[in-house]
């Protein structure tokens, strides 16, 4: 038996049940957000709506992004306790709305920009240029007087799925001045996913190797078309890897609620299906790699490219600039589970029985430290979430078994009823003509 995160995504798989489990979280969602009572009041506002790129996506109240003058930008500070973490997550800026984006910047002190997605995708606009190239046809420095800043680029890194630049922003006035990263990540399709963990997890040590992301700076700005999708994605995978690495353990991660959880702070994290199974394969992924060589997520990015290259199955290294990944290419399914890991897991229901005997002996109970009992009593309530999940998840895939033998049941009926009833009608037919002529 695997670990729990490991377990759903086999069972998930197996069933196709990805739609059924990705449209009941939208809907705890929804109810979480009515009883709570959260407000999009701001972004609703008359003198605000031509500031959102997509009516259906606005900042909670609670959680947005407040500027200096007031001014309402479309972005909200997601905040993962668990895992130290805040990242600002933001729609690609209108036209109307890139001098405040770059106040944003300034003002929250943010490393690095991570961009998800490209300016145009399918022949529609999805972000505005907001940000200086060294392109030659291109302006390599912008000036925005309403907020007085001044954007230019010092260099730019054509890699092979991403682009990175090195951007100044200067305030004007104070003459102050600060870098700040831009990951420009070429590769992910809108409402889509990345061809492969490899290639997104490679990219995403990539940013966390600069330390954008960590809790000493500004938080990080994460944005794709609407800020929901693709970035809440990246977050998510984030988050979950950092506490996989904090516990060295893939049980300590509950996706679900932990998506729950960051959606308290922006709706529609993770936009379809398909994404929230990426999220979960990259969990898995960077996960096993994690405590597999029992480093830092920053120390294994060599061995994971390493051992990734000598794999017969393993995804194809980024492509070429002038090539694209192979379309048809699907993400790499799990790696089989070698006998130390069978060991290794047994050892741990082992241990899990004898902890459960423990449990329930009051002498021992009374025994323990209080902050054991919170801790072991946390793990508990853990374990009694992750069964009423699962039960609940066996219960909605019985439900689609059961009404699919049903469908075949009725179609087998009335393959037999058919023949009955075009016999009836010939018989009555035939009746009836016999009346007719004699």
């Amino acid at each position: 038996m695997g670990s729990e995160i490991e377990n759903e995504f086999i069972n998930y798989d197996k069933y196709n049940a990805w739609g059924p489990v990705y449209q009941e979280l939208k809907n705890e969602a929804a109810m979480q957000a009515i009883e709570n009572e959260f407000s999009t009041a701001e972004a609703r506002n008359a003198a605000n709506r031509n500031k959102n790129r997509y009516r259906d996506v606005s900042p909670y109240d609670h959680a947005r992004v407040r500027l200096s003058n007031n001014v309402y930008i479309n972005a909200s500070l997601v905040e993962v306790k668990q895992a130290n973490r805040k990242y600002i997550l933001t729609q690609g800026p209108l036209e109307v709305t890139v001098s405040h984006f770059w106040q944003m910047v300034w003002e929250q002190e943010s490393k690095a920009i991570v961009m998800l997605n490209k300016l145009i995708e399918n022949g529609a606009r999805k972000c505005y240029k907001y940000y200086p190239t060294s392109e030659e046809d291109d302006e390599d420095e912008m000036e925005f007087e309403d907020v007085s800043l001044n954007v230019s680029v010092v260099r730019e890194t054509q890699l092979d799925y991403y682009i990175e630049r090195i951007l100044l922003l200067k305030h004007i006035e104070s003459g102050e001045s600060r870098e700040v990263i831009h990951y420009n990540y070429t590769h992910w399709p809108d409402f889509g996913v990345p061809q492969s963990p490899l290639v997104f997890l490679n990219f995403l040590m990539t940013v966390r190797q600069s330390g954008a992301l960590e809790a000493n700076v500004g938080p990080a700005i994460i944005h794709c078309s609407a800020g929901i999708g693709r970035s809440g994605t990246f977050c998510l995978v984030d988050s979950a890897l950092v506490i996989i690495e904090k516990t060295q353990d893939m049980n300590s991660i509950d996706v679900r609620n932990l998506l729950l959880e960051m959606r308290t702070y922006r709706m529609g994290l993770i936009q379809t299906a398909d994404q929230l199974r990426f999220s979960y394969l990259a969990i898995i992924d960077g996960g096993r790699r994690i405590l597999s060589n029992g480093n830092s997520t920053l120390d294994i990015l060599s061995d994971y490219l390493d051992q990734s290259s000598k794999k017969e199955d393993s995804p194809p290294p980024p492509p070429q600039r002038t090539t694209s990944l192979p379309v048809d290419r699907h993400p790499p399914p799990l790696p089989p589970r070698s006998p130390d890991l069978r060991k290794t897991e047994e050892k741990e229901e082992e241990e899990e029985e004898d902890y459960e005997n423990q449990r329930i002996s009051p002498k021992d109970t009374e025994e323990l430290i209080p902050e054991k009992k919170e801790e072991e009593n946390s793990t508990f309530r853990r374990r009694i979430q992750r069964e009423e999940r699962r039960q609940k998840t066996q219960n909605q895939i019985d439900r689609m078994r059961e009404k699919q033998r049903k469908s075949e049941l009725w179609r087998n009926r009335r393959s037999y009823l058919a023949p009955v009833a075009i016999g009836i009608t010939l018989l009555i037919g035939g009746f009836f003509l016999y009346k007719y002529y004699f």
